[in-house]
């Protein structure tokens, strides 16, 4: 089997994910002064902000590891893994 050059296996999900579904993360977000980015699926990022805080995203969940290993990230890896769809969670406008 032949991969297209452009997919990339989510680091959080595990699933294969075509470019138009790739994201890009600051493991420190950015408005911290975070530059390091990885790749992730669109879900995962999209999940991510839904659940964390920035606070809580620079302080405790910035590396890989610790976001895979979150309990709230947990549930939702069991969740998602082996869906093949993309564009699971909608982006919501975030509270003034």
């Amino acid at each position: 089997m032949v991969l297209d050059m452009l997919e990339i296996v989510c680091p959080i999900c595990s699933r294969l994910v075509p470019e138009e579904h790739q994201e890009k993360h600051h493991l420190i977000p950015k408005c911290k002064k975070g530059k390091e980015t990885i790749i992730i699926c669109s879900d995962c990022a999209k999940y991510v902000h839904q659940v964390f805080t920035i606070s809580e995203l620079k302080n405790n969940l910035n590396t890989i590891e610790l976001i895979i290993n979150n309990s709230k990230m947990l549930t939702w890896i069991k969740w998602i893994k082996n869906k093949n769809k993309f564009g699971f969670i909608m982006a919501r406008k975030k509270k003034k």
